[in-house]
């Protein structure tokens, strides 16, 4: 589907957008990263026939959709036609190339794209999906795949980044006490954030890796595809654990529920496991390998990391997670980590435990699917052991 482009000139391009969202600071700095990325697609020589970007709002009961063309002079509109075909694409997760196969759908991009559509090029994001349309279902190279997989994080970046800013103009307009530490906190996720936009530096390690790719923390809980956020992390965890010959795998279930949660607390859980799985591995062995399941389990969400270190002795299992406690030598250890897992875990009515496993060790996050349910069944038990 290129005509002239590959990897590294890819590469490239993409490094340019994450630049531009890093330094944009203003409302209409979407409309810029949005331009510079339709201008990506043309100097990488993506052939396309049609454009369209979408964002989606996804509540519980309700579904807001919006859709851009990405164009010089397009504009956000709501989008009234076809949102079960890109909310079906948002909730796959994926990036792919394929016929417009699904009922319907040929008839509905007709309609938008005023062609008839034969092949789609598409990229999922946390906030929506990007598209490109052909009329002709030509060869897609994996260098157009990795191109589209690359925007899809630039788009994921560039509005969480906007969600920051948002915020942090509205602590600043706050009148009276506390506004100080407010304020640190919103520019405390816009260095998190600016951060994870950033090329990596050569040489940074697992840890620095996982620091870069925390997300900005949100007020308020909302629906989060867990598969689509432990997808995300471990992709960006790969190269920098590869690095240090460790193999890390996940096998997720298919069409797990969503939970509600903040996105940006679980994942600063799963990154703490990830590098606690890794720090145990080099203890005691050159290379090794990580393993993530995700499955439902009475009601809950189930997330177990498992790694082939040294395990945890059962003696010290009920210590782990307690402010303070480490098993680790080095001085750069606060002992921290699990103790504060265990409070989001807590926070989102769910608990994190080690599991038996037959080598290394197991910690296990449990979110319950429906957490006011599972608060009432909390309650009843404490009320009866009282």
């Amino acid at each position: 589907m290129s005509r002239h482009s590959g990897g590294h000139a890819n590469e490239a391009l993409l490094r340019d957008l994450r630049l531009a969202v890093w330094r944009h600071k203003e409302p209409e700095g979407e409309f810029m990263v949005l331009s510079q990325i339709r201008q990506t697609l043309d100097h990488a020589g993506v052939a396309y026939d049609g454009c369209r970007l979408y964002r989606v709002q996804a509540d519980p009961g309700a579904c807001k959709m919006r859709v851009h063309p990405l164009t010089s002079n397009g504009h956000w509109s709501p989008l009234t036609a076809g949102q079960q075909w890109v909310l079906g694409a948002w909730k796959s997760a994926a990036t792919c190339y394929r016929a417009p196969s699904r009922h319907g759908e040929c008839a509905w991009l007709a309609q938008q794209m005023r062609c008839r559509v034969k092949a789609i090029l598409e990229t999922t994001f946390d906030q929506g999906v990007l598209a490109v349309y052909r009329k002709e279902a030509i060869a897609c190279s994996d260098a157009d795949i990795g191109l589209f997989k690359g925007l899809g994080e630039v788009l994921c970046g560039l509005y969480y980044r906007q969600e920051d800013l948002a915020q942090l103009r509205r602590a600043q307009t706050l009148p009276g006490t506390g506004l100080a530490g407010k304020t640190n906190q919103h520019l405390a996720a816009i260095i998190g954030a600016t951060n994870r936009l950033r090329p990596p530096a050569a040489g940074t390690g697992v840890q620095a890796c996982s620091i870069a790719h925390v997300r900005p923390q949100k007020t308020r809980k909302e629906q989060v595809n867990f598969t689509r956020l432990v997808q995300e992390t471990v992709g960006r965890m790969r190269r920098a654990l590869l690095q240090d010959q460790i193999e890390i795998v996940a096998a997720l279930a298919p069409d797990l529920p969503y939970v509600k949660a903040h996105a940006g607390q679980l994942q600063q859980v799963l990154l703490n496991l990830i590098q606690n799985s890794h720090d145990a591995i080099k203890q005691v062995r050159g290379t090794g390998r990580i393993e993530l399941r995700l499955s439902t389990r009475q009601g809950c969400i189930v997330l177990e990391v498992e790694d082939n270190g040294p395990g945890i002795a059962k003696e010290i299992r009920a210590d782990i997670f307690a402010p303070f406690f480490t098993t680790k030598a080095s001085s750069q250890h606060s002992g921290l980590g699990l103790s504060i897992c265990t409070g989001i875990a807590c926070d989102h009515h769910g608990r994190l435990f080690v599991e038996d496993c037959a080598q290394g060790a197991c910690v296990v996050l449990e979110l319950p699917i429906n957490p006011p349910a599972a608060l009432a069944l909390l309650r009843y038990v404490q009320a009866r052991r009282a």
